[in-house]
């Protein structure tokens, strides 16, 4: 048997679909018409601004995203069994808000590749980046993972869970808080 060129082999992966590597998710379109946002409350704070770089490579500018749509940023790590424990439902979540939230999952303390395995395991489908100088989780305020958060359209924080949040829970504070028709 001839043998195939590793760099052959490579690229037959590649058109085939067949990698070990987890595939980027896309951010979301444009939000689709007949979405409108709820106004924060005048008393809200503004959420920290910062930029992300992705597991892919890209760098996400979290401003310029919550300029177009609400943002649920999901701290957790690949070793926290809560994390675990919550992340089927805020897949349904995610999946169910596709084109008017944004998600994103951010990391601290674990290893990229370990983060790729995460993201692999439970089938995440939202952007994931990992904070490796803590200061977006100190800005956050994460005292340990799960923390998720929900900003508004325009970057306002309108609510925190500090041990991580359950699917309908999250809904519920979507629709009220953020999304008002559309969702």
């Amino acid at each position: 048997m001839k043998a195939v060129p590793a760099a052959a082999l490579a690229a037959a992966l590649l058109l085939s679909g067949c990698t070990d590597e987890p595939r980027a998710p896309e951010l979301p379109g444009p939000v689709p018409a007949g979405v409108t946002f709820h106004e924060p409350p005048p008393a809200a704070p503004a959420a920290p601004a910062f930029t992300l770089k992705l597991l892919d490579g890209r760098t996400l500018d979290l401003a310029e995203q919550w300029q177009q749509r609400p943002v649920v940023l999901v701290f957790f790590e690949s070793f926290c069994s809560v994390c675990r424990d919550q992340q089927p439902e805020l897949n349904e979540v995610a999946e169910q808000y596709e084109d008017i939230v944004l998600f994103v999952g951010i990391a601290t303390e674990s290893e990229p590749a370990d983060v790729a395995d995460y993201i692999a395991e439970y089938g995440l489908d939202y952007p994931v980046g990992i904070d490796d100088s803590g200061r977006t989780a100190v800005r956050y305020a994460v005292a340990e993972p799960p923390l998720v958060t929900l900003i508004s359209k325009g970057g306002r924080l309108l609510r925190g869970w500090p041990a991580g949040v359950g699917g309908a829970e999250l809904r519920d504070h979507i629709d009220r808080l953020a999304v008002a028709d559309g969702g």
